[in-house]
């Protein structure tokens, strides 16, 4: 589950939207889902989705303040059907991945990432940097 993943920006709004009013706006753009789980930060605000009556649904995304646009994050994973809760503490607390939430700019790097448990999360493509600043 995880590895590879990539972020598209799917819907843009004002910047200096209030987090409740993004969240709305995300949710009524994703047919009507809920918002289950959510973690601000000073340039980011992480949103888990799902929709109502299926909890193994679930989407991230990723709003950066600065630009006021959602991204959706995609992961290389086989997980089709989408997620669950477990699976989004899974990918807070085991992978490096809101190191990457509290800095969206990376998100929007188009080469995508590459997240595994216990790793700094690394950059996928011709310039591989780690989140760390190795490259």
């Amino acid at each position: 589950m995880f590895g590879r993943m990539k972020a598209e920006p799917i819907l843009r709004l004002r910047s200096a939207c209030p987090v409740e009013e993004a969240i709305e706006a995300l949710t009524t753009a994703t047919d009507e889902t809920q918002a289950v789980r959510w973690m601000e930060f000073p340039a980011a605000v992480l949103v888990f989705v799902v929709v109502s009556g299926d909890p193994r649904s679930g989407a991230f995304y990723v709003l950066d303040r600065r630009s006021g646009t959602w991204l959706w994050v995609d992961f290389e994973d086989e997980q089709y059907g989408g997620y669950g809760i477990g699976d989004f503490e899974v990918l807070v607390r085991e992978h490096d991945f809101l190191s990457l939430v509290e800095r969206p700019g990376l998100l929007r790097g188009g080469l995508g990432w590459l997240l595994q448990p216990g790793k700094p999360a690394e950059m996928v493509g011709e310039n591989k940097c780690s989140i760390q600043g190795t490259c």
